[in-house]
């Protein structure tokens, strides 16, 4: 693929692209490597909430990564510009676990009609207490903010419910939409590549949720790869027309993509 040359910078997702179940994926390490060499422009984005930036840098230096924490983004991180964008003086109430506070100790929290409402991963701390009172805020007008859509997500190689499924029953039984900070939505992918001083017709995205990686690709106007590991099920080639070559059967085709000998 000749036009590929033209490509100067990578969008990787992380879970299931370069580790699964915390461990780095066959061929990861080396790619990432191989491509710095290239010099070729890598940024990482991913809708985990449970760490920050510099932890997710540290964990993935500490599996052999060659990843710097200025070239991660998170679902949080967006949120955060987000808030302080559209919302600089107005309150809101925030439904996230204690691990993320930290993060949010510059926006102003409410319970008395809050302008927004922030919905985070509170894995087992979801109860029906808080999902109502995210529900009445919302039917009083209350904006909902998420990080993601995610319906699920691995851990302990098993496949536990995500957020996502929650934010699909509230939209659903107040008929409002979430506003979504991570991907599929635009924003991350958006400052990434601005982050990296490059058009977009010169970065690609690469990832394995067909849903939020492909899709949120896009949805920011670039190309996405979608790759066979993590999330991949064979049958989403087809279900969401995904070209044979816009398909890598794992990480190290992205040479092929690329016009360069890995």
């Amino acid at each position: 693929m000749n036009n590929n040359h033209k490509i100067k910078g990578i969008i990787f997702d992380i879970d299931g692209t370069l580790i699964l179940n915390g461990q780095p994926l066959s061929g990861a390490i080396e790619t990432i490597t191989l491509l710095r060499k290239a010099g070729i422009l890598l940024r990482f984005i991913t809708n985990t909430t449970v760490k920050t930036t510099e932890q997710l840098g540290l964990s993935l230096r500490t599996l052999g990564f060659d990843i710097q924490d200025n070239e991660i983004m998170t679902s949080v991180t967006a949120c955060l510009q987000f808030i302080d964008k559209n919302y600089p003086d107005q309150a809101g109430f925030l439904a996230i676990p204690a691990t993320l506070a930290p993060q949010f100790t510059k926006i102003k929290q409410t319970k008395d009609n809050p302008a927004f409402v922030v919905l985070g991963d509170l894995d087992e701390a979801f109860d029906y207490a808080i999902l109502n009172q995210v529900f009445n805020y919302m039917r009083a007008g209350t904006q909902l903010i998420t990080f993601h859509r995610n319906l699920y997500f691995f851990r302990e190689n098993n496949t536990w419910l995500d957020s996502g499924a929650f934010t699909l029953a509230l939209e659903k039984a107040t008929s409002q939409k979430a506003l979504v900070t991570g991907k599929p939505a635009p924003e991350m992918f958006d400052i990434a590549v601005a982050s990296m001083g490059l058009n977009k017709n010169e970065v690609i995205v690469v990832g394995d949720d067909v849903l939020t990686d492909i899709q949120g690709a896009e949805n920011a106007g670039l190309t996405g790869y979608l790759v066979g590991t993590g999330k991949f099920k064979p049958e989403q080639l087809n279900e969401y027309h995904i070209s044979p070559e816009h398909h890598l059967h794992n990480i190290e085709d992205i040479w092929n993509i690329l016009g360069i000998d890995g």
